[in-house]
């Protein structure tokens, strides 16, 4: 005790700089940037933008793709959501990597009532910039179903046309790799997290 008391103040300061040690580790760790968890082949997929042109995963390689699955009707996260992606969307544009290095895609689930002219009065209710951002469909509403499931994303419909489906934000490195899932609206996820997977991806 006795030395304790003798060594109070030295112990004090010793823990305090070992409090702060571990403060600046963790916080380092944090900025070094989001955890990339996955790193798998995304599916192989063709479909059709708002122009008629044909978009591949294939053919979109060389970009970080921001991929989202949503339909015009949705009553709840969509478009939330899609507002999110378009807040990111426009820091990225201040970076000026969005359209460059980055390129964002929104694929309905539901081709038979999202008709080209739908989805383009749906875009227009967000700041879309189409230099960077593609709203796809396929006309096969099953197969649109098997490219979620292939990307490990949910889809049920139910008998008055409305979906239960995963509202995930999925990110695509430049050479078709998908390294992170993250969950739209529904939870607290901001453009800046967005933004950061991003810039993760773009650097390399």
């Amino acid at each position: 005790m006795d030395f304790v008391r003798k060594h109070a103040f030295k112990i004090a300061v010793l823990a305090l700089c070992a409090a702060m040690g571990i403060y600046l580790y963790v916080s380092s760790n944090k900025e070094a940037g989001p955890n990339l968890d996955q790193n798998y082949k995304a599916p192989s997929f063709e479909l059709t933008d708002l122009d008629g042109n044909k978009v591949s995963l294939e053919n979109t390689n060389g970009k970080v793709r921001v991929i989202y699955f949503f339909y015009s009707n949705c009553p709840d996260v969509c478009p939330p959501t899609t507002y999110l992606m378009s807040e990111a969307q426009n820091e990225l544009k201040e970076k000026g990597t969005f359209g460059s290095d980055v390129e964002f895609l929104s694929i309905t689930f539901d081709p038979v009532r999202d008709t080209t002219e739908t989805i383009r009065k749906f875009a227009g209710k967000f700041d879309v910039d189409a230099a960077g951002w593609k709203f796809l469909r396929e006309d096969s509403e099953e197969d649109t179903k098997q490219l979620m499931k292939d990307f490990g994303l949910g889809l049920v419909k139910d008998e008055n046309g409305y979906f239960t489906h995963a509202d995930a934000i999925t990110f695509v490195d430049r050479t078709g790799n998908v390294r992170k899932a993250i969950t739209g609206s529904i939870t607290d996820t901001q453009a800046d997290d967005v933004v950061k997977i991003v810039n993760a991806l773009v650097k390399g």
